[in-house]
């Protein structure tokens, strides 16, 4: 079991499902981790889940409308009713990712900030780990941790993208990718 140095922050990361991650929550997943510290726990963000529709659909909030088109998102299991709204941006000077929640002001029309409307999505949910947890996660090998990358910040990133950073990584991440869900039906 590997173990993380006790004060290593791994906000802005990316965490990627090993592929026998047997979690249906979190199966073939790619997260980004917005927060984390190993006393508050951590909190993140699921990259690869669209949900094929638009916030408009979601006929919540009229000031929503000018974000009508954005795509939605599983953001993960906790509380999947809670609308959060993102901006995910490549900086290529730190190559890392800016992820900024925008938050609607109360009882007004919410307008795209200038130069957001591509880089803007609505998560529905959000994966949360309590004190600790996640780095026991991490040391029994359920997540892989990455350094961010423009690819998975795409909006069409989907479970395609998890199988090629599977691809990547490696012969035996790229044999345990491609096994079957159930291998007695192999």
């Amino acid at each position: 079991m590997k173990r993380l140095p006790k004060a290593v922050d791994l906000s802005g990361s990316l965490l990627v499902a090993h592929p026998m991650m047997a979690d249906p929550n979190f199966r073939h997943a790619i997260l980004y981790l917005s927060h984390h510290s190993a006393e508050e726990g951590a909190l993140g963000f699921i990259l690869n889940r669209p949900l094929g529709q638009k916030a408009g659909e979601l006929q919540i909030n009229e000031s929503f409308e000018h974000i009508a088109n954005v795509p939605l998102f599983e953001g993960g299991p906790v509380q999947r009713n809670q609308v959060i709204v993102a901006s995910l941006e490549w900086d290529p000077k730190r190559a890392t990712c800016k992820f900024e929640p925008v938050e609607p002001p109360q009882g007004e029309e919410f307008e795209i900030p200038e130069g957001l409307d591509d880089k803007l999505r609505v998560f529905l949910g959000y994966a949360g780990w309590s004190k600790n947890q996640l780095e026991k996660e991490i040391a029994l090998n359920s997540w892989l941790v990455l350094k961010p990358h423009p690819e998975l910040l795409r909006a069409d990133a989907d479970d395609g993208t998890w199988h090629r950073i599977m691809q990547g990584l490696g012969p035996m991440y790229r044999v345990l990718a491609d096994a079957p869900e159930d291998a007695s039906r192999n």
